[in-house]
């Protein structure tokens, strides 16, 4: 499940507690809220189980509990991976480390029952960071069947007996375990396991989760963890558009594939309204202001995201309009500067590696698509500057993201060896047009079925070879990387300011 044997282990004995509580308020504060996996008392017990001993000498991890040290090892992977400014490589490595610890202590946490679902999720959670590690495709599955024989997705009655917490905390556990199913299901454009069809469970509170006990909810607290609500929000429209046009799924009762398209298109556009009106509520609230706007980053990315997939060729729609076409393409650049802005931006946002790649890699092969079989389009909204310019998009972003997953050189070099020929065939076009209208051009290049380049089918069918080979481009051949550094704050511009575990 977890890929080849790997050896290097970081144990949270050699984490300083300045670090250690650094890393974990991280998470706390500016994960949990986006994927509520654990309710905040949980991930605090468990960091108290380990950092909060006795001070009678140094950690040893043999002494602590299995699922303790579990649940800690990966939260301080995941926020370390995140919180470093600089030399991400070697940020990398020392996380890998730290899941490896996990690793030893899978039996502990990865049980047969909703702690254990909840320990699944926070595993997947690290995947989609560094997907070398395990196979998400398996991993999702293994959630969403977990989900399945739990009842997780549906309501249950009162009569069940559950207390506030205990529903709250089902309703979160499923909400984040069927988002992770949705989010791999469409990057490789697979059937979801559990159907929107299905579900009938509520989405759990937004609530700070000190608000919500085993009686009440307290709704005069601050509502922390709306964006998960709007997360889950797009990710229904996303697993609508897989299921028409990607799985064959049935249309709504009497509404035709244009007029669904064009509601699609619609609903997409509204939501992202709606994430930037929320967002202004909250601009001078100090303590959210920085969240809502990685969530309004995410919604720009999310819905030109949507537009690709709605637009391009699909096995429903193989030959797209051209105009539809160069619609994709002109959100395809922007997904990739979207995704590019994304990880360069500040401290503190959660820079996922998984979702990023395979996405711009897929927007890229659209972006060429168009440029092959929708040129008269291209060439009326662009000019071949501004085409370079978009070209260059790409690979820009994948120079990026390579430093936290070398894996991500493949794909500028794949998209590379794909632009050079199609670029060249799109310019000679646009000279061979420079004495002709665009009009003209226009109705002589949109009649046709499209077919669809061989390279750029094949380049799509051959990621998911890509991705279970991406071991072979991992870190664990940069062995300086791998040295516990002297001083943390400095080695990775954390710009730590300490604050107590409450």
């Amino acid at each position: 499940m977890f890929g080849e044997p790997r050896q290097r282990v970081l144990t949270l004995a050699a984490v300083p507690i300045y670090v250690a509580e650094f890393l974990f308020r991280t998470y706390v504060t500016r994960i949990i809220p986006q994927y509520p996996i654990f309710h905040e008392t949980q991930v605090e017990d468990a960091f108290r189980g380990v950092f909060g001993q006795p001070a009678s000498g140094p950690i040893v991890d043999a002494n602590l509990d299995g699922r303790d040290v579990f649940v800690v090892s990966i939260i301080l992977a995941i926020s370390l991976s995140t919180a470093a400014r600089v030399k991400h490589k070697r940020a990398h490595a020392l996380a890998t480390g730290l899941f490896r610890n996990a690793v030893l202590r899978a039996s502990a946490a990865l049980t047969n029952d909703l702690p254990g679902l909840q320990a699944l999720l926070l595993l997947i959670q690290y995947a989609f960071l560094d997907p070398a590690i395990a196979n998400l495709w398996l991993l999702t599955g293994l959630s969403s069947e977990a989900c399945i024989d739990m009842g997780l997705h549906r309501e249950l009655p009162p009569s069940a007996g559950l207390d506030v917490l205990q529903r709250d905390l089902r309703r979160r556990v499923f909400w984040c375990a069927w988002e992770m199913e949705v989010a791999v299901s469409a990057a490789f454009h697979r059937p979801l396991r559990t159907q929107p069809t299905c579900i009938d469970v509520s989405f759990p509170s937004e609530f700070d989760d000190h608000a919500i006990t085993e009686v009440t909810i307290d709704t005069t607290a601050r509502r922390t963890k709306a964006v998960s609500r709007r997360i889950w929000l797009f990710r229904q429209v996303e697993a609508s558009i897989i299921s028409v046009l990607y799985q064959e799924g049935p249309l709504p009762e009497g509404m035709t594939l244009e007029t669904w398209m064009t509601n699609a298109d619609k609903e997409i556009n509204e939501w992202k309204l709606e994430v930037h009106r929320a967002a202004e509520q909250y601009q001078d609230d100090a303590g959210a202001s920085s969240q809502w706007k990685e969530m309004e980053l995410y919604a720009n990315i999310a819905s030109m995201w949507i537009l690709v997939q709605l637009y391009r060729p699909c096995p429903r729609i193989k030959a797209p309009d051209r105009t539809n076409l160069a619609k994709a393409a002109t959100a395809a650049v922007q997904v990739a500067n979207g995704y590019w802005e994304q990880q360069t931006t500040q401290f503190g946002y959660l820079k996922y590696v998984f979702h990023p790649c395979h996405h711009v890699f897929s927007s890229a092969l659209v972006f060429l698509q168009a440029l092959q079989h929708s040129q008269a389009n291209m060439a009326a909204l662009y000019s071949l500057e501004e085409i370079a310019e978009q070209a260059n998009s790409f690979p820009r972003f994948f120079t990026t993201i390579a430093e936290r997953w070398p894996a991500a050189a493949r794909c500028s070099e794949e998209y590379d060896r794909l632009l050079g020929p199609i670029q060249e065939e799109f310019s000679n076009f646009v000279r061979r047009s420079e004495a002709s209208t665009w009009a003209s051009a226009l109705s002589d290049n949109s009649d046709g079925a499209m077919e669809i380049r061989p390279d750029l089918s094949d380049s799509l069918n051959t990621w998911p070879m890509m991705y279970t080979s991406m071991h072979s481009a991992g870190f664990d051949s940069i062995d300086p990387s791998w040295s516990v550094p002297y001083d943390w704050d400095d080695e990775f511009a954390f710009g730590i300011e300490l604050e107590s575990l409450t």
